[in-house]
């Protein structure tokens, strides 16, 4: 008897095949992000948002 319950199984190529894939946008999709210059830079989450909008309600110039 197979303990199937404590034994990896090994994963589908296409699966490893999809994994590598996601790695390497990932790594694209961040260099080129880190290209951008903050100040032109979106709001991507609620607290940059939020952040970004406390500022401009103190007084700050707020760009973008």
């Amino acid at each position: 008897m197979i303990d199937s319950m404590t034994r990896p199984r090994p994963a589908p190529a296409g699966q490893d095949a999809n994994r590598r894939l996601g790695a390497h946008l990932l790594d694209v999709v961040r260099g080129q992000d880190a290209v951008i210059p903050a100040e032109r830079r979106a709001p991507r989450t609620v607290a940059e948002m939020r952040a970004r909008l406390a500022a401009a309600g103190a007084g700050e110039e707020v760009t973008a």
